[in-house]
C-alpha cells in the first residue's frame, strides 16, 4: 500500500490483501488507508467479512444505497457487480475475511479497488499480499506515551518489549496503565503472573475485542474445525518457547526432516494449517512461531491442575527431535534452534503443582544440549541449565542416577571453561566418588570423571595430583581398549599436559607428538581432538626452542579452528594466544603485542576481566610491552594481573607466583 499523497489509485493493484495475526493492526491499517484516500474514490464501502451472512448483508446494503433492486439477495449482488463493472471510482473493504471458499462468488469485478484483511495466509493468493508486521519499537513507544503520558520512554520501551510490540496490546496496555496508575515493574509482574488480568481483555477505543477474547475465540474455532487433536498440539506448543519450532516429518514416508514430529502426515498437516489460518502462529522456513502474548494467554487459559500433564507432553514432543553430535559444528545450528525451548521447559517446571518426573527422552535431549553449549563455547549459558537439572534431577531421580551424574559432569566441564576451577573441582569430586561407588573404577564414565577432576587439579596448581589420576586413567584405558582407541589417546593427551606443567617438557613433547600422529591416523587431521594435540605439541616445541616448527604448526591449527569454530570461540583464541607467545620467543614482539592485545580484548568481552584465560592474555601482553620498552604500562598491567590472580587463584598458585616475579623484573620508570 502506498503512502498518502503519492501516486493515485490507478497506479495500485486492483486487489490487496493485508495478512496477519489477530491484534496486529490490519483493520486499523485499512481504516487509515480509507480515511487518507477517501477523496480518491466516489464510493467507499466497508464490509465486515468474518461471516458469510455479514458479507451478503453488507453487499446488499451497498446495492440498495446505489438504488439497485432485485427479488433475491444473490440477484441483487449480481446487479451490484454489473454496476461496479461500469466504473473505476470505488473502494471495497472486506474486513476480517474468514471463509476463503465463499470468495468465489463474492469477488467484485475489475475496475475499482478491493482491500481485504484477514489472518489466513491463503487470502494472499487473491491479489497482492502484504504481511502486516508488529510495530517498530519507536511506534510502540509513541502510542504508549500517547495513551499514558506519565510513562517515561525507558519504561515504555520495557512495556513494548514485554508485549512484543503487538499493536492491539500496546493500545490496551497503554490505556490500562493510564487508568490504574501502576508502576511499570508492578505491571510487568502482573503481566507475567496473571496475563488475563493485565488489561489484555479490555476493548480498545475503537471497540476492537481484547486480545484475550481474540485468542480464546481462535482456539475454540481450532477445536471446531480441526478437532481436539490440533487443540492438544497447540496447548503443548504453548509450553515451549515463543521462538521458531522446527517441524519434522513422518519417518514412515521418507527421509526424516529435522524438527518435532507431530504425528502422521495427514494429522500434522491439518493441525499446522488450521493453527496458521486462525492466526495463532506463523509458519515460515518449516517452523511454527507464536507471538509471545498469544503463547502466554494460551498457557494461562489452561487449568493449573492440567499444567503438569501438558508440560510432560511438551517434553515428549520436543524429544522427538533427532539431533547430531553436539561436538560437531555442522550440528550446532539445529541445537541453537531448540535451546530456547529446553530453557522454557526447565524454567517452567519449577512452578508445576506436585511432584513431576521429566520424560526420559527429554532428559537425554537436555544432556546433549548441555554438551553442545560446552563445545560451542557457550559455557555461561550451559552452567545455568546444568545447575537447574542437577538440582531438579537430584530431587526427583536421586543423586546417583546416571542422568543426575551426567548433568553434574557437564556442570563441572562448563564451570572449568569459565575459570571457576574450585567450584568445578567440588562438583567433579562428588561425581567421581559416586561413579566409583556405583559404577566401579573401570567404567568409562568413572575414568572420564577422573580425567576431568585431574584437569581441575592441574589448573589449581596440583600438578602431581593431576598426573596421578591421569596416569591411572591411561593405564585403565590402555588395558581395556587398546593403544589406538580414541579414549586411550585422550588419556595420553591429558598425561602429556601434566608432564608439561611438571617441567618434563621433552617427555611431554614426545607423548604429544605420538598422540597427534595416532589421532591423525585414527580420527583424521582436522578432528577437534587432533587439533588439540597439535596445539599442545606446538606449545611444547616453543618451550624447547623449536620455534619455526611451533609457529607453522600453530598457524595451521589456528586456520582450522577459525574455519570450523569462528573467531571468538575459546579454542580459536587459545591458538592465537599461543601463536603470540611463539612470536615473542622468536623476537617479533611488535606482532606478538598486536595479537595479544586483540586476544586480550576479545577475552575480556567474552569472559570478563578475571577469567584465567583473560589473565593469561594480560600477562603475555605485559611481557610484550616490557620487551618493547613500554615499562610503565607493562608494570601497570602486571600489577593488575597479579592482584586479580591473587583474588581468583590464590597467593600460592603457580600463575600468581609468575605474575609476582614478572612484575619484579620490569624496570622501574626513571
Amino acid at each position: 500500500m502506498r503512502d498518502g499523497g503519492q501516486d493515485g489509485p490507478a497506479d495500485e493493484p486492483g486487489v490487496v490483501s493485508l495478512i496477519g495475526m489477530g491484534g496486529i493492526g490490519k483493520t486499523q491499517l485499512a481504516l487509515e488507508y480509507a480515511h487518507r484516500h477517501a477523496q480518491d474514490y466516489a464510493l467507499v464501502w466497508w464490509v465486515g467479512a468474518d461471516q458469510l451472512a455479514a458479507v451478503m448483508a453488507g453487499l446488499t446494503a451497498l446495492a440498495s444505497q446505489l438504488g439497485l433492486t432485485a427479488v433475491q439477495p444473490s440477484l441483487l449482488i449480481r446487479a451490484l457487480w454489473v454496476e461496479l463493472a461500469t466504473r473505476d471510482d470505488w473502494l471495497l473493504v472486506y474486513d476480517n475475511l474468514d471463509d476463503l471458499g465463499a470468495m468465489n462468488d463474492l469477488l467484485p469485478p475489475d475496475g475499482g479497488k478491493l482491500l481485504i484483511t484477514g489472518r489466513d495466509p491463503r487470502i494472499g493468493r487473491i491479489g497482492t499480499r502484504i504481511d502486516v508486521p508488529e510495530f517498530e519499537r519507536d511506534e510502540s513507544i509513541t502510542l504508549l506515551s500517547r495513551r499514558c503520558p506519565t510513562l517515561s520512554p525507558e519504561d515504555a520501551d520495557r512495556v513494548a518489549a514485554a508485549v512484543g510490540d503487538l499493536p492491539l496490546s500496546v493500545e490496551q496496555v497503554g490505556c490500562f496503565l493510564d487508568e490504574t496508575g501502576l508502576e511499570t515493574s508492578e505491571y510487568l509482574r502482573l503481566l507475567q503472573s496473571q496475563p488475563t488480568e493485565s488489561g489484555l481483555d479490555d476493548r480498545t477505543v475503537s471497540a476492537h475485542p481484547g486480545l484475550v477474547s481474540v485468542v480464546a475465540t481462535s482456539r475454540d474455532r481450532l477445536v471446531a474445525t480441526a478437532g481436539p487433536t490440533a487443540a492438544t498440539l497447540l496447548d503443548r506448543l504453548a509450553f515451549l518457547a515463543p521462538e521458531p519450532i522446527p517441524l519434522g516429518s513422518d519417518p514412515a514416508v521418507g527421509p526424516p526432516r529435522f524438527g518435532v514430529r507431530l504425528g502422521d502426515t495427514a494429522t500434522a498437516a491439518l493441525a499446522v494449517r488450521k493453527i496458521v489460518t486462525l492466526g495463532l502462529a506463523r509458519h515460515a522456513d518449516n517452523a511454527l512461531q507464536m507471538h509471545r502474548l498469544v503463547h502466554t494467554l494460551l498457557r494461562a487459559r489452561l487449568p493449573q491442575a492440567e499444567h503438569g500433564v501438558i508440560h510432560h507432553a511438551a517434553e515428549e514432543l520436543l524429544a522427538t527431535i533427532t539431533l547430531g553430535d553436539p561436538d560437531t559444528p555442522e550440528s550446532w545450528p539445529e541445537y541453537g534452534m531448540i535451546v530456547p525451548h529446553v530453557r522454557e521447559l526447565l524454567s517452567s517446571a519449577a512452578a508445576l503443582p506436585g511432584p513431576q518426573l521429566d520424560a526420559d527422552g527429554f532428559r537425554a535431549l537436555v544432556l546433549k544440549v548441555q554438551r553442545y553449549l560446552y563445545f560451542s563455547g557457550q559455557s555461561r549459558s550451559a552452567v545455568d541449565i546444568c545447575r537447574i537439572t542437577r538440582e531438579s534431577w537430584t530431587e526427583r531421580l536421586g543423586p546417583d542416577h546416571p542422568d543426575t551424574l551426567n548433568s553434574g559432569y557437564n556442570l563441572a566441564s562448563n564451570l572449568f571453561e569459565l575459570g571457576e576451577y574450585a567450584q568445578a573441582k567440588e562438583v567433579d569430586q562428588d561425581v567421581w566418588e559416586r561413579r566409583c561407588r556405583v559404577l566401579g573404577m573401570d567404567h568409562p564414565d568413572t575414568i572420564r570423571s577422573a580425567h576431568q577432576l585431574a584437569a581441575d587439579l592441574c589448573d589449581l596448581g596440583d600438578f602431581a595430583g593431576a598426573r596421578a589420576l591421569d596416569e591411572q586413567g591411561w593405564q585403565h584405558r590402555s588395558r581395556l581398549l587398546g593403544e589406538d582407541h580414541p579414549d586411550t589417546l585422550q588419556s595420553a593427551h591429558y598425561l602429556g599436559s601434566d608432564l608439561y606443567e611438571l617441567g618434563e617438557r621433552e617427555r611431554a613433547r614426545d607423548i604429544n607428538e605420538e598422540v597427534w600422529r595416532r589421532r591423525q591416523r585414527v580420527l583424521g587431521e582436522t578432528h577437534p581432538d587432533t587439533l588439540h594435540s597439535a596445539h599442545h605439541l606446538a606449545s611444547d616445541l616453543c618451550d624447547l626452542g623449536e620455534l619455526e616448527r611451533a609457529r607453522e604448526l600453530e598457524l595451521w591449527v589456528l586456520e582450522q579452528r577459525r574455519r570450523r569454530l569462528g573467531e571468538d570461540h575459546p579454542d580459536t583464541l587459545r591458538s592465537r594466544h599461543y601463536l603470540a607467545i611463539t612470536l615473542h620467543q622468536m623476537g617479533d614482539c611488535t606482532q606478538a603485542r598486536e595479537l595479544n592485545e586483540e586476544v586480550w580484548n576479545r577475552r575480556r568481552q567474552l569472559h570478563g576481566d578475571d577469567h584465567p584465560d583473560t589473565l593469561r592474555s594480560a600477562y603475555s601482553l605485559a611481557d610484550d610491552l616490557a620487551a618493547l620498552g613500554e615499562h610503565a604500562r607493562a608494570r601497570e598491567l602486571h600489577r593488575d594481573t597479579l592482584v586479580r590472580r591473587r583474588s581468583v587463584l590464590g597467593e600460592g598458585h603457580p600463575d600468581t607466583k609468575r605474575s609476582a616475579q614478572a612484575l619484579a623484573e620490569v624496570p622501574s620508570a626513571p
